[in-house]
Protein backbone atom coordinates (compact mmCIF):
# COMPACT_ATOMS: atom_id res chain seq x y z
CA UNK A 1 0.00 0.00 0.00
CA UNK A 2 1.19 3.32 -1.08
CA UNK A 3 1.29 5.76 2.05
CA UNK A 4 -1.65 7.85 0.30
CA UNK A 5 -3.84 4.48 -0.01
CA UNK A 6 -2.66 3.99 3.89
CA UNK A 7 -4.09 7.25 4.82
CA UNK A 8 -6.97 6.63 3.10
CA UNK A 9 -8.00 3.57 4.52
CA UNK A 10 -6.89 4.55 8.04
CA UNK A 11 -9.96 7.46 7.62
CA UNK A 12 -12.60 5.06 5.88
CA UNK A 13 -11.70 1.99 8.51
CA UNK A 14 -12.09 4.83 11.63
CA UNK A 15 -15.71 5.49 10.22
CA UNK A 16 -16.06 1.87 10.79
CA UNK A 17 -16.94 -1.27 8.80
CA UNK A 18 -21.10 -0.93 8.59
CA UNK A 19 -20.88 2.72 7.26
CA UNK A 20 -18.29 1.36 4.41
CA UNK A 21 -20.62 -1.92 3.85
CA UNK A 22 -23.32 0.29 3.82
CA UNK A 23 -22.48 3.34 1.26
CA UNK A 24 -20.23 1.15 -1.13
CA UNK A 25 -23.34 -1.66 -1.01
CA UNK A 26 -25.44 1.27 -2.05
CA UNK A 27 -23.22 2.95 -4.69
CA UNK A 28 -22.83 -0.53 -6.09
CA UNK A 29 -26.26 -1.10 -6.09
CA UNK A 30 -27.43 1.71 -7.26
CA UNK A 31 -24.60 2.25 -10.12
CA UNK A 32 -25.93 -1.40 -11.39
CA UNK A 33 -29.59 -0.82 -11.78
CA UNK A 34 -29.38 2.63 -13.08
CA UNK A 35 -27.41 0.51 -15.69
CA UNK A 36 -29.63 -2.19 -16.44
CA UNK A 37 -32.38 0.64 -16.64
CA UNK A 38 -30.82 2.61 -19.15
CA UNK A 39 -29.94 -0.87 -21.14
CA UNK A 40 -33.59 -1.38 -20.99
CA UNK A 41 -34.63 1.75 -22.13
CA UNK A 42 -32.48 1.11 -25.28
CA UNK A 43 -33.15 -2.05 -26.07
CA UNK A 44 -36.87 -1.62 -25.93
CA UNK A 45 -38.03 1.82 -27.51
CA UNK A 46 -41.92 1.48 -26.37
CA UNK A 47 -41.88 0.90 -22.64
CA UNK A 48 -43.37 1.32 -19.28
CA UNK A 49 -41.28 1.47 -15.98
CA UNK A 50 -43.36 -1.43 -14.52
CA UNK A 51 -42.56 -3.34 -17.18
CA UNK A 52 -38.93 -2.99 -16.43
CA UNK A 53 -39.47 -4.02 -12.86
CA UNK A 54 -41.47 -7.03 -13.57
CA UNK A 55 -38.91 -8.49 -15.79
CA UNK A 56 -35.70 -7.26 -14.07
CA UNK A 57 -37.07 -8.43 -10.19
CA UNK A 58 -34.95 -11.49 -9.97
CA UNK A 59 -32.16 -9.60 -10.97
CA UNK A 60 -32.66 -6.51 -9.05
CA UNK A 61 -33.44 -8.46 -5.32
CA UNK A 62 -29.87 -10.71 -6.10
CA UNK A 63 -28.30 -7.37 -6.84
CA UNK A 64 -29.46 -6.07 -3.76
CA UNK A 65 -28.77 -8.97 -1.22
CA UNK A 66 -25.62 -9.58 -3.05
CA UNK A 67 -23.69 -6.36 -3.01
CA UNK A 68 -23.49 -6.24 0.65
CA UNK A 69 -21.30 -9.73 0.51
CA UNK A 70 -19.14 -8.68 -1.85
CA UNK A 71 -18.29 -5.07 -0.33
CA UNK A 72 -17.58 -7.12 2.62
CA UNK A 73 -15.25 -9.16 0.61
CA UNK A 74 -13.51 -5.96 -0.17
CA UNK A 75 -13.34 -4.79 3.35
CA UNK A 76 -11.51 -8.20 4.24
CA UNK A 77 -8.78 -7.72 1.17
CA UNK A 78 -8.11 -3.54 2.11
CA UNK A 79 -8.03 -4.88 5.93
CA UNK A 80 -5.10 -7.85 5.05
CA UNK A 81 -3.36 -5.38 3.33
CA UNK A 82 -3.42 -2.63 5.64
CA UNK A 83 -1.95 -4.90 8.37
CA UNK A 84 0.80 -6.29 6.22
CA UNK A 85 1.60 -2.51 5.75
CA UNK A 86 1.22 -1.23 9.54
CA UNK A 87 3.43 -4.61 10.16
Amino acid sequence: MKPKQFERWSKIRAKGQLSYVITQSLILSCGMLIGLLIDFYVANYDIKLSLFFYNKMPIIIFTVVFTPFLVLLFWYIQEVKFKNNHN
